[in-house]
């Protein structure tokens, strides 16, 4: 990613991550892969496949915006009018594995604090209104442009837009950008933002994860049983309180791995829970950092289902990481914990190499997992559902 001003990814941490917005044009010439608008339509027919439409209303007073939820027939896509609609797909590299290349634009990122590729194709006049998010997010625009409109934080919720989108109230920004085809709007939590269509356009956004205490507390019960004065709001007004690194340093980016200042970080969050400690807070972490969305879980196998896989496979079989599969990895003391798709357990030293490998590459082969016939930690991941094994097995 070319970051203005001759930016150093260290230098965008330092200034702008998690504290303020940062327009980047030209940032991403070419962006590849990329989606036609068909494409993206056929995603949005598929069962499997989150996705929606919204629809920009007015009546010459008032703005208002309608929610259709997915999957979609092609008669409905194929029968959309010429303006004031938007079509938004959930996940998409994980129905494509492909698009995963997108993720290295943003390296400079710890690779489980990202959620997912959002793609969403407009029409002239399409939004989805003015809204703010809770997470991080690159908006990097494909074909055509979009005109964003940034507020300020203290911009209320207007319940009147719509009845199924949490949309502030319509503000004005006095100077607007304009993102065409390579630029890319980085915004951190919490900033009102407003895009609109000015033609047929593509946007690629890249959204992070940030665990809420919500979530970490319920993890921290269902691993470590009940526990005293588990938190689950910041304030009586039930606020969520996300997780947070605005102190992020480059050296966290490594493929898979979970720092120990994120681990630090959660601590933080969960500061009220006294009696937890670093190894409790790291599976805590991971466990939801790597937590998939129920609907996009990989099939998990059975003990007996495992060990006949690892039988059937080839010496030298070359096993991948399956699209849908989170991974992570932490490092305690000399030794660490892997996490897989919400799953969490111990790893030995010699095995911390093996799993950064797996992380950074996404694939690995049969005889490296099972030296001196050691098949205890393939055997786990297999059964967390981590390997796509269907060309293997054939």
């Amino acid at each position: 990613m070319r970051i203005p001003n001759a930016l150093s990814p260290e230098a965008f941490l330092t200034s702008f991550w998690q504290k303020g917005p940062l327009f980047m044009p030209g940032a991403l010439p070419g962006i590849h892969p990329s989606l036609s608008s068909s494409e993206l339509a056929w995603l949005a027919t598929q069962e499997d496949v989150e996705s929606r439409l919204v629809f920009t209303q007015s009546d010459g007073e008032a703005t208002h915006y309608q929610v259709r939820h997915g999957p979609f027939q092609n008669d409905v896509l194929s029968s959309l009018p010429r303006q004031n609609w938007t079509l938004l797909v959930q996940d998409v590299e994980k129905h494509l594995p492909d698009f995963r290349a997108l993720f290295a634009a943003v390296d400079f990122i710890p690779d489980w604090r990202i959620d997912d590729l959002m793609v969403s194709f407009a029409a002239p006049g399409g939004s989805v209104g003015p809204h703010k998010d809770n997470y991080d997010v690159f908006l990097c625009q494909g074909e055509g442009q979009r005109e964003w409109h940034l507020g300020d934080k203290d911009i209320v919720i207007d319940d009147a837009t719509s009845s199924e989108l949490l949309l502030l109230k319509p503000f004005v920004d006095q100077e607007p950008q304009t993102a065409g085809n390579g630029d890319v709007l980085y915004l951190p939590p919490g900033i009102p933002h407003w895009g609109i269509a000015r033609d047929f356009c593509m946007t690629y956004s890249i959204g992070m994860r940030a665990p809420n205490l919500a979530e970490l507390s319920a993890a921290a019960v269902r691993l470590f049983g009940e526990l005293d004065e588990v938190p689950t709001k910041s304030s009586a007004t039930g606020a969520d309180v996300f997780y947070q690194d605005p102190d992020l340093t480059i050296d966290e980016a490594a493929p898979g791995l979970i720092s120990g200042a994120a681990i630090r970080r959660a601590k933080h969050t969960l500061r009220k829970i006294a009696s937890l400690d670093e190894q409790q807070i790291a599976m805590i972490l991971g466990s939801v950092a790597t937590d998939p969305k129920a609907w996009l879980a990989p099939e998990c196998v059975t003990d007996d289902e495992a060990k006949d896989m690892i039988n059937a496979l080839d010496k030298y079989a070359k096993l991948s990481v399956h699209g849908m599969a989170r991974i992570a990895f932490c490092e305690i003391g000399a030794s660490g914990l892997i996490f897989a798709n919400g799953r969490a357990r111990g790893l030995s030293a010699d095995r911390l190499d093996l799993i950064r490998d797996v992380c950074k590459t996404r694939t690995a082969t049969r005889v490296v997992f099972c030296a001196d016939d050691d098949t205890e930690l393939l055997h786990w991941l297999l059964k967390s559902g981590v390997f796509d094994l269907a060309e293997q097995l054939e």
